[in-house]
């Protein structure tokens, strides 16, 4: 009867750590769609909905573009944070112009906007966290 309670036991805890495991996996994504065509260190991404998802050492890290759970774009990126967290979700271009709330899924996304219209991005700062993505540095 102990050993029946042992396994019983030994199974309950291996599924808790299982799910801590996937619940610190799921703190590395985030949804974000974008209004707009939107070039990501050199790929251009359609206007649309996706999941981001990011693995990194420090500050670098690598960022997975997803659509329909299809990889779009794997690219390099950087981790950075910042003081407080990002709760409003504006879209911000980098000449101060914010696009309206509720636009993007993430708490903000900073574009560069080209001379000819081209939208390059820049950062993502992630909703109600310190964190923020950046790219094409």
């Amino acid at each position: 009867m102990n050993f029946t309670k042992f396994i019983g036991t030994s199974v309950l805890s291996v599924a808790l750590v299982l799910a801590a495991g996937i619940s610190c996996l799921a703190k590395n994504s985030e949804s974000v769609t974008f209004a707009h065509n939107v070039v990501v260190n050199g790929t251009t991404l359609p206007a649309g909905h996706y999941t981001l998802q990011w693995d990194g050492h420090g500050t670098e890290a690598t960022v997975v573009f997803s659509q329909h759970r299809k990889v779009v774009l794997s690219t390099d990126g950087s981790i950075w944070s910042r003081k407080g967290n990002y709760r409003d979700m504006k879209a911000v271009n980098t000449d101060g112009a914010a696009e309206g709330a509720n636009v993007y899924g993430a708490g903000a996304v900073v574009y560069n906007t080209d001379s000819d219209g081209t939208m390059s991005l820049v950062e993502i700062h992630l909703a109600a966290s310190n964190k923020i993505l950046v790219f094409n540095r």
